[in-house]
């Protein structure tokens, strides 16, 4: 027959044993939790750069190419010239806080580039048309593209009195091709390797492709980029 401080000892022990499992059960709990937390602020915080970068960082953008222009028109006016650039300087710092900000949640992609070179088009009274019948396009092909399109957008509101422009992206013989045409430009044909052009034609070219660009006579500007493979499938 057991003693009965014995049995006592082994219920207490059992008792001890039954909260340090309950003990570190609910520590684990806490752990899941508060990581679970951590990623629902983490994303919160994403969404939020995401919607800040949509939202300002094109109005931003738009407000120092307008900047620009009017700083080069403005060349005979000493005072207004010095004023123009002191706008340009705040506007581009405040351009560079909303990208850094919004750096970690945005990555170039080609869909919105296409969708904010709409808005940036319409901004300008411009009408842009849009066709694209590729979907799915892998990270560094979307990334490759977008950056085509930015430049392309970039181009018509600094070189051009654009109101027209086209942005078209097909599938030929298993080669892709991006063409960006506008209107009101410039006659140009030389890109120099350190101009945007020129770093396109870089970017492209280690995925395999190339890029052209020149501005006609009649005063349309096109900049064509191709990649090889079926990238679609």
């Amino acid at each position: 027959m057991s003693h009965p401080l014995c049995l006592a000892g082994a219920a207490g022990a059992g008792v001890l044993l039954v909260s340090l499992g309950v003990t570190w059960a609910l520590a684990l709990r806490v752990r899941r939790l508060r990581r679970e937390q951590e990623r629902a602020l983490s994303r919160a915080h994403e969404g939020f750069a995401r919607d800040m970068h949509d939202l300002v960082g094109h109005w931003l953008w738009l407000a120092s190419i307008k900047g620009e222009l009017a700083h080069r028109r403005a060349a005979g006016d000493g005072p207004l010239r010095e004023d123009l650039e002191e706008m340009l300087r705040a506007v581009r710092q405040a351009a560079h806080a909303v990208r850094d900000v919004s750096a970690t949640g945005r990555r170039l992609s080609f869909p919105g580039e296409v969708a904010r070179a709409k808005v940036l088009m319409e901004g300008f009274g411009a009408y842009c048309s849009v066709r694209v019948d590729v979907d799915d396009l892998p990270d560094p092909v979307s990334t490759a593209l977008g950056a085509v399109v930015r430049e392309g957008v970039t181009n018509i509101l600094r070189h051009s009195r654009v109101k027209r422009c086209a942005i078209e992206l097909v599938e030929q013989r298993g080669r892709l091709r991006l063409t960006v045409v506008n209107d009101g430009a410039p006659r140009r044909e030389t890109f120099p390797p350190g101009s945007g052009v020129g770093n396109l034609r870089h970017r492209l070219g280690e995925l395999g492709g190339t890029v052209r660009a020149g501005g006609g006579s009649d005063g349309w500007f096109t900049l064509i980029a191709e990649l090889p493979g079926n990238f679609s499938e």
